[in-house]
């Protein structure tokens, strides 16, 4: 398995002896049971003293794509490993990575069995999924979080009205930007304000 978003020496061995290590840094790392979100995990896996991922290996959206996938891969391992030895449990999402002890009236329910992002995540297939399908994931998820009363907003903020291209969203807002950018004299919360609009319109005129 090769990944652009791993280290070159987690790179260059075969998908176990890749893991290996990686998993068994995570169970350090989470042996304290505090939570963890998952941008806090990956910071501490680029770290020099970790090295598993590459320090630009946020820098785009498919490294970005390939380092959460491995990480989510590791993590549901580690949670499926620990629920057959009923030794502890795992919860996993993007703001709360947490193992805490397994319960004395629990019982293995097949955590990972039944899960559809285990599933997933386990399958190493999805790891080499292109570019275009991770710019439409990333775009599909923005579609359907921004809010559609938001977009006449946003459009009014950046002094147009519609209909509207990408084109001119992207041509007025570097006009915007320029002419309130605080370097140049202008108002911070102008072009804060200019900004957010801008990239949510971003996300629904890609």
């Amino acid at each position: 398995m090769n990944s652009d978003a791993l280290s070159p020496l987690a790179a260059s061995d075969s998908a176990t002896d890749d893991f290996a290590p990686l998993l068994e840094l995570l169970n350090l790392y989470l042996a304290d049971g505090q939570s963890h979100t998952e941008y806090d995990v990956l910071c501490w896996l680029q770290a020099p003293e970790q090295g598993v991922f590459r320090a630009d290996a946020l820098r785009d959206s498919l490294t970005m794509f390939r380092s959460h996938f491995i990480l989510m891969h590791c993590l549901y391992r580690l949670q499926q490993q620990w629920a057959a030895e009923q030794t502890a449990l795992l919860d996993i999402s993007a703001l709360r990575i947490c193992r805490s002890p397994w319960p004395d009236n629990a019982h293995n329910r097949g955590l990972t069995e039944h899960s559809p992002l285990a599933q997933y995540y386990l399958d190493l297939s999805q790891l080499n999924t292109a570019q275009e399908e991770v710019d439409d994931l990333l775009r599909s998820f923005w579609q359907k979080m921004l809010q559609p009363e938001q977009e006449d907003q946003d459009i009014a903020e950046l002094e147009l009205s519609k209909p509207v291209t990408g084109a001119e969203i992207r041509l007025q807002y570097r006009r915007l930007a320029m002419q309130h950018h605080p370097d140049r004299g202008g108002d911070e919360n102008r072009f804060r304000t200019i900004q957010a609009a801008f990239q949510r319109l971003k996300h629904r005129y890609s």
